[in-house]
């Protein structure tokens, strides 16, 4: 029997309250979470990382908010890639088109280590959620630009956005987990279909 943690992310400090050595620290965790955490207590990841106790609470109250906390820095900085990726580009479309491919790392290696212990955690949707939204949202504003350059047909900018948005998720390992498996990994097949629609949009 696998028991659930419930993680509520407002009790997470943000990234901007941590300490130099509080993200040294959770750098460092995400490597062991590599390996996975499962059956380790706080005391015992705290042992491994070669850091007190009170220094892995100062970061999160729990082994579960720690994990949670890790992913979101982990999340945090794949869209700040991507964000400072397309600053020097001029085309609205390659733009988006670069955004879209860093930002679809999300679905890669960088993500599937965590999968086994955040399988444990009910609740840490919120934290993926919260980034989803986020970077839908830019999508959609990326759209925009590249109607009002002339460089896609004008379409619906918020429906073609969730889609290019929520591949990522509905062609994870964990939502076809027990079903027809893919040819290609969730990141290629993601690729796959944003492509597809982007080439659909794209004036000729």
């Amino acid at each position: 029997m696998i028991i659930m943690a419930i993680v509520s992310t407002r009790k997470l400090k943000s990234l901007n309250e941590l300490s130099s050595k509080h993200i040294q620290v959770i750098e460092e965790f995400e490597k062991l979470l590599e390996i996975s955490i499962s059956g380790l207590t706080m005391a015992d990841i705290a042992a491994k990382l070669k850091v007190s106790l009170r220094t892995l609470y100062e970061i999160a109250p729990s082994k579960e908010h720690l994990i949670t906390a890790t992913m979101n820095r982990v999340l945090t900085n794949i869209g700040q890639e991507a964000s400072a990726s397309i600053k020097g580009i001029q085309s609205p479309l390659s733009k988006l088109k670069m955004y879209i491919e860093i930002g679809y790392a999300a679905v890669g290696p960088r993500i599937k280590k965590f999968s086994t212990d955040l399988s444990k955690v009910r609740g840490v949707g919120e934290m993926a959620d919260y980034h989803r939204d986020y970077f839908v949202a830019r999508i959609e504003e990326l759209l925009a630009e590249a109607i009002a350059s002339d460089e896609i047909e004008d379409t619906d900018t918020h429906v073609v956005a969730i889609a290019l948005g929520d591949f990522p998720r509905l062609l994870s390992d964990d939502f076809f987990e027990g079903k027809t498996k893919l040819k290609n990994t969730p990141e290629a097949s993601a690729h796959l279909v944003a492509d597809l629609i982007l080439d659909s949009l794209e004036r000729k």
